[in-house]
């Protein structure tokens, strides 16, 4: 039959508020003052679908069953609120917020921390600051040295070298040139067309070849072993034709569109600036004359290699300059020889003194050759002419195919050459001049990126790429200067740096530049620079490590860590000092420069100080300087953690977030020293007794340094390495130390406040009203209010001292225990006062019952969260361990007596029930037969149903379990007493019980909203169970349990390790065909019965039960006399059993060990029972094949000694049965 009906979901449920909530105030609408005898009924709602109904009748009336649909008391959902944890009686405005003010410390450290970083953020929303940094003295130009320059510029344009290569990436023509020039320097239209034909008219330099033979390979074999030994010669000679047409277009006339530069006109002229410098060298003007007149030319216009002996592939890798006369008509002639006479050339080579003239050289080339041949056998191998004009400006390089002096010839094979061009001066090129020349091409660069910048802005937004036409006067400066490539970066390389040094550049840019660099100094095996250039470089990358250890001072306001952009240039900075430390070049130019990573540490460390002084400096403004002043810190440290720290790290293996930290731990540390010991700390009390007594309060704000410095102490775990000695401990480690007292100072405050909250809330008490909320008062809300925040104030604290954190969590608890029992004291009072214990007449659920141990068990709750406190050490010392067994314990029995007077309070409930409850059991069973039990139980569910419904709205889950447990228990108790009542019982009275039990264990369980099974199913049911179910049963069944529960108790006994207390009992048994044989082989340490103090035992065999073995009589030993060791060593056999007896669950042998009297009955020694399921011949696993090898079965004695054993009782009422009232007497006369 369903007994339960559940109504359908309401829609909108709230959840209960923590205690942690703020407590706000309840409308005064809500509240009222409590009654003293008011009752549930009267916060009935009248909305449909509650458990509660529209409420008709007297308020002191319970609810009528019909009212309701019958048998559901148990419909509070688990989401409906218990308590309105936001109900007060602003108990808190006695004491000024005493507690709330202490605990609000947490989000106002919050606070302090998210106002940081929107600082930081607001920083990071602007630009960051302008990093540029003063120009020294020594970099400033002048408008004469740009002039200058400029004029030096124009010169190399008009002079190009090399052919122009369409589609390349310097194919430019010469006015594209002269604009971009123009533009860069920022010259004035007129200047510039003067000074571009002072330019023009100047004498150019004299074009140089550089050749280098590289190596040959697949010569004809000359001599008779195969080989050859093979040189070369090679000279400049004239092809004989008319010059090629101009490689580009004559310069045309410059646009004036192009703002004029002011302070240009006022210069000096062309002519006189040139003859000033020197540099273009007027004096030397070109001639008219050709150089055919120019008198004799050295013999070393001819050049020649080494010899190459014995092979076809020749190696050389030697380098020849020759001066070239006229780019359109000169070539360069080479000649590949295999050489007999080592002397025979070479000498011919040095007696050709002098030749006229450059265009008849082939014809010497002729007679140098017939010269050395002059008694040898020198043997042409083939040769190569080259065009100058087609040579490119970047010069070339490859394979040349050698051809004959005729179609005759028989040539072949080829040879590997390398050609470039440049020019210079005629008195020749020094070191010198190789350096004025790349510091020409540095300032080139300097100007051409200048010109860049000027369309970005920021400056380091700028990518580093220039225009190609400028690319293309730059690589001719470089062409004409002969630089090599290495020479060429580090003029580029130096040019960024000074560019660097004025305005900020894109570090990614530099980290190019610097690889570019690194690259060719690895590549190029040169001679050592000169000191000159090695001071010009090592000059710039020390000012650059300067400025970039500058910024790395002042990275917080240069790099925000929250501006992405800027944190991406940090990296590369760093990447760039990284890369610095690690190149060749700079470890040669700057030997004794110190470790670029400790230089990164010691700025890290001045720039920290330097900004964590200012920010001291700032924090004096505000109301307590040195919260303010730590929570900046934080904020830093935090952001550094998160952000620089990995670039450091990453990079160059700086422990960013150690350095830092440790810096400004010494900062601090000696702050709040120095004004604790000058007492400036704002808000420390002046005295104790001050505070104790009243006359001062204690103030939040030196709580609100403590939790700063909390935080702070707590960021030491991400140290790289904790300091250890000898280096200097943390100043901040041991932080506590400075707030010892003033703790101790705000428990005991705390504890004063706490009683006096107490006395005032339970002053102020109302009653809180409100749908689906169970019946309270303001004072529990307050209370526990205080205990809560009591605990979070000492979570909030997080003592990180384990030793004296024990104390104080003591001290903490104690106040809390305390506050609890002063209100469990005055809340129980009131109740007393109230009358409670001395009401009579029927039971009804009242607001002092419900509203009190609902008051009691919320503050149990609050009370009970400061278990599991993880301030316990892992292994405390013993008088650690002492205290905290000691605050446990205090815990523990307070939660006890307030549980205590809950349950004393609650025990009521049982005592004013008893009454009705005893009469609707006693209808339950002594109804007639004809009423089923489902019926006759009707009257018990719904006095039942009717008091739990109103206890299930008014109280809280747990008080309504106890509730419940306690009219559970009065059931049991009743049915108990009906049960075993006097007088004759209908046949079905036992069974109706029986039943009903059961329907009433559902009934309680309520499908898992009422008790848990484990709890119904107590001692107490089990024993009411029992008795049913041993009422039900007849004779033969009572006496089968009571041999199985016999032999279960031998199995226990038999795997105990307690000691046999009445002997033992040596037997073996098997089952063989048709009969079972029982050996009966000793006895042990058997109890003394005779006063001689021995005994005279036997042992008395039989099968059991009796009804499964009637056939089978008892049989028995012989008496063995005076001894308590006897050794009967007898065997008997039971005849005509069959395997399926023995195999029954309650088949088994009884041993009974009795004391042979000759005057007096035997007496009991002892008995024990051995199951016939596991005996060999009926268990699978046993053998009979060798009986007297069969292991003995040690059998532990026992005895009974529960006289008043249920099925004793049971069968002592069955009076008219023979064979229950001969077991009872038999089985009791063995009781002891």
């Amino acid at each position: 039959m369903t007994i339960y009906h559940f109504k359908s979901q309401i829609d909108h449920i709230k959840k209960v508020p923590s205690p942690s909530a703020s407590i706000g105030q309840v409308p005064s609408s809500s509240l009222r003052r409590p009654s003293s005898r008011g009752t549930i009924e009267t916060m009935v709602p009248s909305r449909q679908g509650s458990f509660r109904q529209q409420q008709r009748h007297s308020p002191v009336q319970p609810v009528a069953a019909l009212d309701r649909p019958p048998l559901a008391f148990c419909k509070r959902r688990m989401s409906w609120p218990e308590i309105d944890a936001s109900s007060t009686s602003r108990v808190q405005e006695s004491d000024g917020s005493f507690f709330e003010s202490f605990t609000a410390l947490s989000w106002k450290r919050e606070n302090r921390r998210m106002s940081a970083v929107r600082a930081a953020e607001q920083r990071a929303e602007q630009m960051p600051i302008d990093e540029k940094e003063a120009i020294k003295e020594d970099d400033i130009e002048t408008l004469n040295e740009r002039e200058q320059l400029y004029c030096e510029v124009l010169y190399t344009i008009a002079n190009c070298v090399g052919c122009q290569q369409p589609g390349t990436q310097f194919a430019h023509y010469k006015d594209e040139m002269y604009i971009t020039a123009q533009r860069a320097f920022g010259v004035s239209p007129d200047r510039h067309f003067r000074l571009l034909h002072a330019a023009v008219e100047e004498k150019p330099k004299i074009i140089v070849l550089s050749v280098i033979v590289q190596e040959a390979e697949g010569l004809e074999a000359k001599d008779a072993n195969g080989f050859s030994d093979p040189y070369c010669m090679l000279g400049i000679t004239s092809m004989g034709c008319q010059p090629p047409p101009p490689l580009s277009p004559q310069p045309a006339t410059t646009p004036r569109a192009m703002l004029p530069e002011p302070n240009m006109d006022s210069l000096e002229s062309p002519e006189s600036k040139l003859r000033k410098h020197g540099s273009f060298r007027l004096s030397f003007k070109r001639k008219n004359q050709h150089r055919d007149s120019m008198g004799p030319m050295p013999a070393k216009i001819i050049k020649a290699t080494s010899v190459k002996q014995h092979t076809l592939s020749p190696k050389w890798n030697e380098k020849f300059k020759f001066d070239v006369d006229d780019m359109n008509t000169d070539q360069l002639h080479l000649d590949i020889w295999d050489h007999d006479d080592e002397s025979s050339v070479m000498d011919a080579v040095s007696r050709l003194n002098e030749v006229r003239g450059v265009r008849g050289l082939g014809r010497f080339f002729k007679q140098v050759c017939q010269s050395a041949r002059q008694g040898s056998q020198d043997d042409f191998l083939g040769s190569i002419n080259i065009n100058i004009s087609e040579i490119p400006s970047t010069g070339l390089e490859g394979w040349f195919k050698l051809e004959g002096r005729s179609h005759r010839s028989n040539v072949q094979g080829r040879i590997r050459l390398k050609l470039w061009l440049s020019t210079r001066d005629d008195h020749g090129q020094s070191e010198d001049d190789i350096l004025v020349e790349i510091r020409k091409l540095e300032r080139c660069y300097v100007v051409f990126m200048q010109h860049e910048l000027s369309t970005h802005e920021p400056s380091w937004s700028w990518s580093g790429d220039i225009q190609g036409t400028a690319l293309t006067i730059l690589h001719q400066m470089a062409v004409q200067a002969d630089l090599s490539e290495l020479q060429c970066a580090m003029a580029r390389f130096v040019a960024v740096l000074v560019l660097n040094s004025r305005t900020p550049l894109d570090p990614k840019f530099i980290h190019r530049m610097m690889l570019e660099l690194d690259r060719f100094w690895v590549q190029v095996s040169m001679e050592p620079l000169c000191h000159e250039l090695e001071q010009w470089l090592a000059k710039a990358m020390q000012r650059f490590v300067e400025i970039s250890l500058n910024q790395m001072r002042r990275h917080r306001e240069i790099f925000p860590a929250l501006h992405p952009p800027s944190l991406v240039r940090l990296e590369f900075l760093l990447r760039c000092l990284g890369l610095l430390g690690s190149m060749r070049a700079f470890r040669q130019v700057c030997p004794f420069s110190k470790g670029i990573r400790g230089e990164i540490v010691n700025y890290l460390r001045k720039g920290s100080v330097l900004w964590a002084q200012n920010q001291l400096r700032d924090a004096v403004r505000h109301e307590n300087p040195l919260v303010h002043f730590t929570s900046t810190l934080l904020a830093d440290l935090q952001t550094g953690l998160s952000y620089y720290h990995p670039i450091f790290d990453n990079t160059n293996g700086v422990q960013y977030f150690s350095i830092v930290y440790k810096q400004f731990d010494q900062i601090l540390a000696d702050e709040v020293s120095m004004r604790m010991e000058t007492g400036q700390i704002p808000g420390a009390p002046t005295s104790q007794f001050a505070v104790l007594e009243g006359r001062e309060q204690i103030d939040t704000r030196p709580f609100e340094l403590y939790f700063a410095l909390q935080e702070f102490s707590v960021l030491k775990q991400h140290l790289s390495v904790q300091p250890q000695p000898p280096e200097k401990p943390l100043g901040i480690q041991n932080y506590h130390l400075w707030f010892e007292s003033i703790i101790q100072l705000w428990v005991a405050v705390s504890k004063n406040k706490a009683l006096n909250r107490v006395r005032t809330a339970i002053s102020m008490d109302e009653i809180c009203e409100g749908e689906k909320i169970v019946r309270h008062s303001t004072s529990s809300v307050d209370i526990a209010s205080v205990i809560y925040q009591m605990k979070e104030f000492w979570k909030l604290l997080a003592w990180p001292d384990s030793n004296s954190a024990v104390h104080f969590e003591t001290q903490f608890i104690d106040a809390a225990c305390s506050t609890a029992l002063h209100y469990c004291d005055l809340a129980h009072q009131n109740l007393i006062d109230s009358g409670y214990y001395e009401q009579t007449g029927p039971f009804r659920v009242s607001d002092e019952l419900c509203v009190t141990v609902n008051n009691l068990e919320y503050v149990r709750r609050a009370l009970a969260e400061f278990r599991g406190s993880d301030s316990t050490p892992v292994q405390p010392h013993p008088q650690q361990q002492l205290n905290v067994m000691n605050h446990e314990n205090m815990l523990e029995n307070t939660l006890f007596q307030l549980e205590r007077t809950t349950e004393r309070i609650m025990s009521r409930i049982s005592i004013v029930m008893q009454g009705p409850m005893q009469k609707s059991v006693f209808h339950l069973a002594w109804s007639p037969d004809s009423l089923p039990a489902a019926q006759a139980i009707i009257p018990l569910l719904e006095y039942l149903d009717q008091n739990l419904s109103a206890l299930n709205s008014a109280l809280l889950t747990k008080n309504f379990h106890r509730a419940l447990n306690i009219i559970w228990l009065l059931v049991l108790s009743e049915l108990a007493a009906q049960m075993d009542s006097a007088g004759e019982k209908p046949a079905n009275f036992h069974d109706r019980l029986y039943d009903a039990l059961q329907m009433l264990v559902e009934f309680i369980h309520a499908e898992g909203l009422g008790l848990t099974h484990e709890t119904i199913k107590n001692e107490d049911y089990w024993r009411v169970e029992q008795r049913l179910q041993y009422h039900k049963s007849n004779t033969e069944h009572l006496i089968d349990l009571f041999y199985m529960q016999r032999l279960q108790e031998q199995i226990r006994l038999q795997n105990s390790i307690e000691p046999a207390q009445y002997g033992i009992l040596s037997v073996r048994a098997y089952f063989n065909h048709d009969s079972l044989c029982v050996e009966v082989l000793r006895a042990q340490n058997v109890i003394p019965l005779d006063p001689n103090g021995f005994s005279d035992p036997f042992v008395i065999i039989e099968l059991l039960p009796r009804r499964v073995f009637q056939h089978c009589s008892e049989q028995q030993t012989h008496v063995h006399k005076r001894t308590l060791n006897p050794v009967f060593d007898e065997c008997f056999e039971f005849g005509t059993i069959t395997l399926e007896q023995c195999t029954q669950e309650c088949a088994m042998v009884g041993f009974t060990v009795m004391d042979h009297d000759v005057i007096t009955a035997n007496d009991f020694a002892g008995e024990a029972f051995l199951s016939l399921n596991n005996i060999p011949g009926v268990s699978e696993c046993g053998s009979i094949e060798n009986f007297h090898g069969l292991k003995p079965i040690d059998l532990v004695l026992m005895q009974q000694k529960d006289k008043h054993h249920p099925i004793f009782q049971i069968l002592e009422t069955r009076t008219t049965d023979k064979v229950a009232l001969d077991f009872v007497r038999k089985q009791k006369s063995r009781v002891t």
